[in-house]
């Protein structure tokens, strides 16, 4: 391995215009000489571009902590949140992922979906009447925040959507807006956790669940029910409605792809999965428990580790014709989820809302395009997606609220 090959990857901007319109350049190059990069900015981190060692890094609890999973920001404010089990290592991870896991088990997850459906095809009905709007702001915003509310047993509110901005979005490079955003989150789930406790038993949302759920036999702490709370909250916000923005703005550049779908309905499963794929909005941060040696550099520890699933999903040692979108691509073994004990736990709930998208989006605006000379701009760092997709309907039919099944 050269250093001009190192030198060529190294120094990569995660919040800069040119990785954030284009981060798979990046990741190609890498794949070419060394996929291994450093880079000093932000807070610095090593970033990794080949599915081997992504899914591998996720997998290994022995090596990687999960304590910190943010991918930018001061190494030593690394691990601050408590998000079980999303931050929770070995052995405590798996009783921690066991309080959460009855909310998100697929039939549970398939409790919801009448909701869900209910509010997409409102939403769209609504576009389609218009004639246009935008995709992020005018759906998959209010869908994916809808969501979690009714999951959380929380009021709407556009406080939820601010936070998620100033949080995840422009927290990272901004430590004191972040904070402020974290603190805000924190004292209104506590809240909300007490009046709960007090409240007289019977609720069946999460927070009600909280108050009274147990691990190894005893309560759980505040900080454990606070942080299982924050996690829900933030985990499934950005990351869904990025999938869902990512893959409408998919279909209003690509006709042939919407119009297949269009004629086959059949193939939404598949297409969803090969949305994730493509689009994978996630990425990840792990902390080296010990110096590792990972293609010929050494990761040392306390140093951050960058595992974009996006990189995985376009490997080409893994993925047939991985830079292009096949809506029946039947062999898709894509990391959009993660990989090992931290896959993702809210996963069948997050493809439930993409399929529900894609059908009733196509059945009651099957033409739609961008609005002429739209320029998209993606978000970057821990979550990448369009953060506006303007559009126009060509054509509507606009569905009976009575078809809502």
């Amino acid at each position: 391995m050269s250093d001009e090959v190192v030198q060529a990857a190294d120094g990569y901007d995660l919040y800069s215009e040119e990785f954030r319109a284009d981060p798979h350049a990046q990741y190609a190059a890498m794949r070419a000489g060394c996929p291994v990069a450093h880079t000093d900015k932000w807070g610095g981190s090593y970033l990794l571009a080949e599915y081997d060692d992504i899914r591998d890094v996720a997998r290994d609890a022995d090596r990687f902590t999960s304590r910190a999973i943010e991918v930018a920001g001061p190494l030593e404010a690394a691990g601050g949140l408590y998000l079980p089990p999303l931050t929770s290592d070995p052995p405590e991870h798996k009783a921690h992922r066991d309080v959460l896991m009855p909310y998100f088990m697929p039939a549970r997850v398939a409790e919801m979906e009448p909701m869900i459906r209910a509010e997409a095809r409102r939403l769209v009905t609504a576009l389609a009447e218009r004639g246009g709007g935008d995709v992020i702001t005018d759906y998959a915003q209010p869908l994916t925040l809808t969501v979690l509310t009714s999951i959380l047993g929380v009021p709407q509110g556009g406080q939820f959507h601010d936070w998620m901005i100033r949080m995840i979005r422009v927290g990272p490079t901004d430590q004191s807006v972040r904070a402020q955003a974290v603190r805000e989150i924190i004292d209104y789930l506590a809240d909300l956790l007490e009046q709960r406790a007090g409240a007289s038993a019977g609720g069946t949302d999460l927070l009600s669940y909280l108050t009274t759920a147990e691990m190894d036999g005893e309560p759980l702490s505040r900080k454990h029910r606070i942080g299982a709370a924050f996690l829900v909250l933030i985990a499934g916000a950005d990351t869904t409605w990025s999938a869902i923005g990512s893959t409408l703005w998919h279909l209003a550049g690509n006709p042939a792809d919407r119009e297949r779908l269009v004629a086959d309905p059949s193939l939404i499963d598949t297409a969803v999965e090969e949305f994730l794929r493509y689009y994978a909005p996630v990425t990840v941060g792990r902390l080296a428990k010990e110096d590792v040696e990972l293609h010929g550099r050494c990761i040392h520890a306390g140093e951050r580790v960058v595992l974009p699933f996006g990189a995985a999903n376009r490997d080409p040692a893994v993925f047939a014709d991985p830079d292009e979108v096949q809506v029946d691509r039947r062999r898709n073994r894509h990391l959009t989820f993660g990989s090992g004990p931290h896959r993702c736990l809210g996963s069948n709930l997050a493809r439930l809302e993409v399929k529900i998208t894609l059908e009733e989006w196509l059945r009651a605006m099957p033409d739609f395009r961008l609005v002429e000379g739209a320029q998209v701009a993606w978000s970057g760092g821990q979550t990448r997606g369009p953060e506006a997709v303007d559009f126009v309907v060509e054509s509507a039919a606009v569905p009976a609220a009575t078809a809502i099944r």
